[in-house]
């Protein structure tokens, strides 16, 4: 009887000592990606992003860590040449300006001139897609069919 509570005693605790070590840290991730940047090491830095972003998903999230995670994920997209990470981008970058926009302004200042650059670029994506409603006309069908029967 004294092995089945001595090893369920360990059992418990080995489970404990697990989902305690198991939290994400955003700016560890943040500082991990940053560095396998620098190496070149884009998939470690996509990694590290992409757990500090499933963690920093609601409004309890920090803004500076979303804005910083939206500029790595375009610098990796530059680097990577592709378009695979610009929605990701702006999924932290948006979440991170509905939070504070205040906090995103003095992160801008602590950026390097790259990320900067990148940040620049989200926000007049950002921007942009809330503007469009605003710009956009309504297409009436009837009349662009009408005006193809014309030219024909």
């Amino acid at each position: 009887m004294k092995v089945y509570i001595y090893t369920l005693t360990i059992l418990i605790a080995a489970l404990l000592a697990v989902s305690c070590g198991n939290s994400v840290n955003p700016a560890n991730n943040i500082a991990m990606a940053r560095e396998a940047i620098a190496h070149g090491d884009y998939n470690d830095a996509l990694s590290a992003l992409d757990e500090a972003s499933s963690v920093m998903t609601d409004s309890t999230a920090s803004a500076i860590a979303l804005t910083e995670t939206a500029a790595l994920y375009c610098v990796i997209d530059e680097k990577l040449q592709s378009e695979d990470y610009m929605d990701k981008a702006l999924g932290c970058y948006g979440l991170a300006v509905s939070i504070n926009p205040d906090s995103v302004k003095h992160c801008f200042s602590r950026l390097s001139p790259d990320e900067k650059c990148q940040l620049d670029l989200l926000d007049k994506l950002l921007t942009a897609r809330h503007d469009i409603p605003d710009y956009a006309e309504p297409i009436d069908s009837i009349e662009i069919i009408n005006d193809i029967d014309i030219i024909e």
